[in-house]
């Protein structure tokens, strides 16, 4: 075989390795923040600070902005946004979630986007979920649904969290359902800062749809 039939093949070779790698590193960034948007939800079950604190980046331009409640902007904002005694009024001053205190929210129907350089990324993902929460001096059960438009950053080769908005479709008490009672708003938290002036909360039933992140995966448009 001549050589420069070898080194063609080589190159080949080489060329087909280096997107089979490159194409290993995106589905193994996917599901590093597969994980790390579940272990979110599962932190923000049992009102566990310190842990859903350390998922975030310390990037100067991390937010987090839930609903119309407010944009909590820095590192210092994340921190308040997660201080829990601050959210859940019926617990006053209650440093971790009570017993009879439910909250589980589960992350579905995923789509995360890597983008370009391998350094950030983009996800979209469904909520639905359970909940008790005090509500006029009785515990009451909720039913909720929601989504999710999150922005993720890559630092010293771990996925962190850098910006997260979760919009309610609906919450609902279960005695009564969505159509019922579409959306029972939580107190808003003490201090809170002021939405961000693009936020646009509509929930059921409004037909609102939240801007996708991501183009047509087909059309591309």
């Amino acid at each position: 075989m001549k050589s420069e039939v070898i080194e063609s093949m080589i190159v080949e070779l080489t060329s087909t390795i280096e997107k089979l790698e490159s194409r290993l590193q995106v589905t193994e960034d996917i599901e590093d923040i597969k994980k790390l948007q579940r272990a979110y939800n599962y932190y923000l079950e049992h009102w566990q600070e310190k842990e859903l604190i350390g998922l975030w980046s310390h990037s100067p331009d991390v937010s987090v902005e839930i609903n119309d409640t407010g944009l909590y902007q820095g590192w210092e904002g994340v921190k308040r946004c997660f201080h829990f005694s601050d959210h859940y009024t019926a617990f006053a001053e209650e440093k971790t979630a009570p017993p009879e205190f439910l909250h589980i929210l589960m992350p579905i129907a995923g789509i995360i986007d890597i983008d370009q350089g391998g350094k950030t990324a983009k996800g979209r993902w469904y909520s639905m979920g359970l909940v008790a929460l005090r509500r006029g001096g009785k515990l009451r059960p909720l039913m909720g649904s929601g989504i999710w438009e999150n922005e993720y950053i890559k630092e010293n080769g771990k996925w962190k969290l850098k910006k997260l908005f979760f919009a309610d479709i609906m919450s609902s008490p279960l005695e009564d359902g969505w159509v019922k009672t579409p959306f029972l708003p939580n107190p808003k938290p003490k201090d809170a800062p002021a939405p961000s002036p693009t936020t646009h909360f509509a929930p059921y039933p409004s037909g609102y749809i939240f801007p996708y992140h991501y183009k047509n995966p087909v059309t591309g448009k």
